[in-house]
């Protein structure tokens, strides 16, 4: 098993290096805050994270003694016996991994760690939360604030948004719900839809633009974008629909035709009553590097809120906005810290 310290500015910072350096398989084993300052001053913003990854068992090669075999009929037959001995210990391993590391929980923690995990946590992002919290749940939220990054909407209301993500994540339904918001502040909004297939769509788009009276523009390829976007650019924010089965592709055409980086702020919309593991595999089918910052939708579809945290730490993208049911316009919110812990731990 190799084991290694990693400091970070922050504990996000430090999990991206774990993350690039032992691969998403590693294990955490500890964190805490380190003296990096003059006369061991200790800087709250550097945290020190230990990780563990096991080394991947190479085959092994044996060369015996016919007299020797004990009771093998060949060497085969110990190859076999020795991979299935490997096999077991793989096994054993992944069924040990969320447990073992929970024994650091002491008593008085054990139920805000249930919390937790019931809430869909990530067992190990459990641990490390209630290691650096005390044992009061006022604690452990005041923790998970720090960890949320929120970025709203400011930096989009003068280019605007491009929303990208899997197909019924809701991306249309967002975009009517913020080209309302920006045009209740006397925004004027410019639509543009790379959705020329699905009828309904279009239909939802035409209606939309006439019912904020803005110009909608419906076009097939990205290459057509730079003609509409520098010469709308300024006049104000532009929103942009995509199809959900061609987002990789559609961030692809972008690194090429704007090779000096695109006007449009660029937002991955996931699904909340999504797990984890499910949401991740989405994003990690894109050029995450790409994308800006993320937004949850269907938060009144989801039945625990464990994953914003997961995901929030896992793209390392700030939090524009989440969509708390279906209305148009007003099921929108520019989440805060505050909201958005108080979902995690619970609904409190």
């Amino acid at each position: 098993m190799k084991i290694k310290k990693f400091v970070g500015r922050s504990f996000k910072e430090a999990l991206e290096t774990v993350k690039k350096e032992l691969g998403p398989d590693a294990i955490i084993l500890s964190s805490k805050s380190v003296k990096t300052g003059p006369f061991g001053i200790i800087n709250k913003d550097a945290v020190e994270v230990t990780a563990a990854i096991d080394d991947s068992m190479e085959d092994v090669a044996v060369n015996i003694n016919p007299a020797a075999k004990a009771g093998f009929s060949d060497v085969e037959e110990i190859l076999k016996e020795i991979r299935g001995l490997r096999d077991e210990m793989g096994f054993l391993k992944e069924t040990l991994r969320p447990i073992v590391p929970a024994l650091r929980i002491g008593k008085d923690k054990k139920g805000l760690f249930n919390l937790l995990v019931k809430q869909g946590v990530d067992t190990q992002f459990a641990i490390i939360l209630l290691e650096r919290a005390q044992d009061s749940l006022d604690s452990l939220k005041g923790v998970i604030k720090k960890d949320l990054k929120i970025q709203g909407m400011l930096p989009a209301e003068e280019s605007g948004f491009i929303f990208l993500g899997p197909p019924g994540v809701g991306k249309t339904t967002t975009i009517s719900k913020v080209a309302h918001l920006l045009a209740s502040k006397k925004k004027p909004v410019n639509l543009i839809s790379l959705d020329d297939n699905r009828i309904g769509s279009m239909a939802y788009m035409k209606e939309l633009s006439k019912q904020i009276k803005c110009p909608l523009r419906i076009i097939r390829n990205v290459s057509d974008l730079p003609k509409i976007i520098y010469r709308e650019m300024g006049k104000g924010p532009i929103l942009i629909d995509t199809p959900g089965y061609e987002y990789k592709e559609i961030l692809e055409d972008i690194r090429e035709i704007f090779p000096s980086g695109f006007p449009v702020k660029k937002c991955f919309l996931m699904d909340a009553s999504m797990d984890t593991q499910a949401a991740l595999k989405a994003w990690q089918k894109c050029n995450s590097d790409m994308i800006d910052s993320i937004g949850f939708t269907k938060l009144d579809m989801a039945s625990q809120y464990g994953s914003l945290y997961n995901l929030s730490l896992l793209t390392s993208r700030p939090l524009s906005l989440v969509a708390t049911g279906p209305d148009v316009p007003d099921d929108i919110r520019i989440p805060t810290p505050e909201f958005l812990a108080g979902l995690i731990v619970g609904g409190v």
